[in-house]
Formats: C-alpha cells, structure tokens, sequence
C-alpha cells in the first residue's frame, strides 16, 4: 500500500510554504525538496524554444492551403516536409527579430553560401576539396543567384568541377564549368560529367571570381555519382567548414548566411 505523508502548517504560512518547498513522490517517499528561486540558464531557453514552438504551430496552422503546399515543394529538395521547414525558418526569424515569414523557393532553403568581395579586391576563389575518387558517369548541380559589377577587362563568373585522371603515366584534370552572368536571379545550372578514358582520381569544386565587385549567393549543390550525393553540406549551412580559400584577399568574404534583402 502506499504511504501517506501529511503536514501541517500555521495559518498564513501556507504561501511561503508552496513557494518555497514541494513533495517529491510522496506515494514511495515522504520527501521535501526546495524550489528553486531562479530558473538555470538552459531552462529559460527551453521554456523559451517551448513558446516559440506553439507560436510556430498556430502560424502554420493559419497558412492558406496554397501556401503550405509551396512549403512542402521547397521541403522535398531537402528530403522534408514542409511544416519541418517552416519551423526550423521561423525558428530562426523569431530569435533573431525578423518580422513575418519567409518565401518558400525551390532553389534556397534557410541558409545559404555566400561570396562576397569589396575594394580594394576584384577578384577570389574558393574550393571545396574531397579525398574520395569520382568515379564517372556523374553530374554536379547548383542553384545560384549573381549581382556582380566588372571590375577588370575580363570579368568572369565560375563554378568549376574539376576531376582528376591518371593514364599512361600523365597526370590529367578535366574542368567540367558553369558560367554564371554577371547579374542574374536564383536558378540551377547542371554540368555532365561522361566517363573517360583513364583511371579516376581525386576531384574538387572551385568558385572562381574574376574582375567584379559584388555578390555571389548559392545553395543546393549536389556531386552526384555512384548513385549519391557526395558533397556533405550540399544545402550550405556550415560553408566556413568545408569551403577552403583559395584565393581571399582583403575586401572578400564568405560564409554562410540567412537571406535577406538582395540575397532573395
């Protein structure tokens, strides 16, 4: 049977009482425990993210149907569903006093990478290097938006997949390069990559920045062989990471960031 514990307290004493200590368990244990005064850091943050979560919910709740469906379309490029999306945008926009909800766009997600390069630079590279061997036939995709100015006499945009081959004793390298405009809205470029002749090797990505002054947004990007996707961090939310400079002068930076403004 259980055991029955009972107190009893002085009149008026009552409220400090229930402010200051409370039962534990009292069918197995007569134990008194203390409240704590003050809330630790870590559970104002969950009670906190708790709000916010019903917040989001009653949110997506008064979206049109026509709405959450547009939701779910961005969300299948991640392998979502579209409320998942949504809660991990709103999340964001929420802790960081961003008013109102985000587009959802098939061609960016949450984060995306960025280039940005500033005076007294006009030019820069990065590369995002693998140890594996790409084995052919394959494709590299990447969705892109371009807001670029020249800033030389041979200004240029590219996204360059370069895949190397051993054959008779030579070391090669095949560029496989989308060309972007200087200035052009979000869109996906695909390049092919066919089998050639020799025994594969390593291969790399390189965003190759020319002669401009400007920026260079970009997300999804896929190095699909053998079946998978072989990039870790295809939707680009850790690009300080896994991308290496190669070439970042003074004026350029890049990362990954939150769209907004120009960036959408």
């Amino acid at each position: 049977m259980p055991l029955v514990a009972g107190i009893v307290l002085p009149a008026g004493i009552d409220i400090i009482y229930n402010k200051t200590l409370k039962m534990y368990d009292i069918s197995v244990h007569c134990n008194i425990g203390k409240n704590p005064r003050f809330l630790p850091r870590y559970r104002r943050y969950a009670i906190r993210e708790l709000s916010w979560l019903l917040t989001i919910a009653y949110a997506w709740a008064n979206l049109t149907d026509s709405k959450r469906e547009e939701w779910n379309f961005a969300a299948n490029v991640l392998g979502w569903h579209g409320y998942n999306l949504y809660v991990q945008d709103k999340a964001y926009r929420i802790k960081n006093a961003i008013g109102g909800d985000a587009e959802p766009d098939i061609y960016h997600q949450f984060k995306v990478g960025h280039v940005g390069i500033g005076a007294p630079s006009s030019s820069a590279e990065i590369m995002f290097a693998d140890r594996h061997r790409f084995y052919p036939p394959g494709e590299m995709s990447i969705c892109t938006k371009t807001n670029f100015v020249a800033s030389g006499d041979n200004p240029s945009v590219k996204i360059i997949l370069q895949v190397r081959r051993y054959y008779t004793g030579q070391n090669l390298q095949d560029d496989y390069e989308i060309d972007l405009p200087l200035i052009k809205g979000w869109d996906k470029s695909i390049v092919k990559v066919f089998q050639k002749i020799g025994y594969e090797g390593r291969w790399e990505v390189r965003i190759v920045l020319t002669d401009v002054v400007g920026d260079l947004w970009f997300d999804n990007i896929s190095v699909l062989f053998n079946g998978t996707d072989q990039n870790p961090d295809p939707f680009c939310d850790n690009v300080i990471d896994y991308w290496e400079p190669a070439n970042v002068g003074a004026g350029v930076s890049f990362g990954s960031i939150y769209p907004t403004g120009s960036a959408l």
